[in-house]
């Protein structure tokens, strides 16, 4: 009788009242077979959200001596995503600003976004994949700088545009995957969040570069046409007036493609807070593991 009433719940029902199922133990030689030897950062109940980053992408069950450690490369993880908020706000805010009045020359804008990339690869290089990527783009996208400093060229330009905007993406990726790793939720978690937000920005800056870059006068500064070489430091700025939703319309967008790019960086400008407030207050409600 009592069978068929649990039949009755239903599957997803019945996994909710089932009683739960003790895990076996593991023996001391069977649980460090296959270990890595270089990485104790998370145990494996936790693979599925393992704590990336600067301390390692792998998992593996850490002992009792293990936990100072573990807190303290969670410390610098968190640390590094701190950091990186204050080269972006400088990527996307100062540099600019300094272009266009003059007292920054094209060059030393182009060796700050190298010097961004380079302080970037070193605090969020990790062994995983998405690290390993990180690093060849960025290595690949200095060489582009590096050559169209040398002998500027549209081809490059274009290469160097679309190589930007992808690792600027990847920044953005890897800083939103630190923000949501296993770990207590602190400010410095939140600065991870900022710094995907300015990483997107960054990247949607370079996107409508693109535009700029293929139809003349795509978009307008005070109503009158823009070429290339007079939106470009422009960019950042009007990126994020799009991100934030100000429309303050000082720059606005005339081409067919500029303007669908400016809806969609809208919606993304929109959703993405919405989204991981959402996820902050699921992470809260959420029964701690044991």
């Amino acid at each position: 009788m009592q069978t068929s009433k649990q039949f009755s719940l239903g599957p997803v029902a019945w996994r909710l009242v089932r009683p739960p199922v003790r895990p076996r133990r593991r023996s001391a030689r069977a649980s460090t077979r296959g270990r890595p030897s270089s990485c104790s950062i998370i145990g494996r109940a936790e693979a599925r959200a393992r704590l990336p980053g600067p301390l390692c992408s792998q998992a593996m069950a850490p002992s009792a001596t293990d936990a100072p450690s573990l807190e303290a490369r969670r410390h610098v993880t968190d640390l590094s995503l701190s950091a990186l908020v204050l080269v972006l706000v400088a990527e996307a805010a100062v540099t600019p600003s300094l272009v266009e009045l003059g007292l920054v020359g094209r060059h030393l804008s182009d060796a700050s976004f190298m010097g961004l990339l380079a302080i970037a690869v070193w605090l969020l290089f990790d062994s995983s994949r998405l690290g390993r990527v990180l690093v060849v783009a960025a290595v690949g996208c200095a060489g582009l700088r590096v050559a169209n400093l040398d002998a500027p060229d549209a081809s490059l330009r274009l290469a160097d545009a679309l190589l930007a905007g992808f690792v600027l993406l990847l920044l953005a990726a890897l800083a939103l995957r630190y923000t949501l790793a296993d770990g207590r939720f602190n400010l410095h978690r939140v600065a991870g969040a900022i710094a995907g937000y300015l990483a997107l920005g960054l990247a949607f800056a370079q996107a409508h570069r693109l535009v700029a870059m293929h139809a003349e006068g795509a978009y307008l500064l005070l109503g009158q046409p823009a070429g290339y070489s007079t939106i470009v430091p422009r960019l950042n700025y009007f990126s994020f007036v799009v991100l934030t939703s100000l429309g303050f319309g000082d720059i606005t967008p005339a081409h067919a493609v500029a303007r669908s790019l400016t809806v969609l960086q809208s919606l993304v400008g929109v959703l993405y807070p919405a989204a991981l407030v959402g996820w902050v207050v699921a992470r809260v409600g959420r029964p701690p593991r044991t």
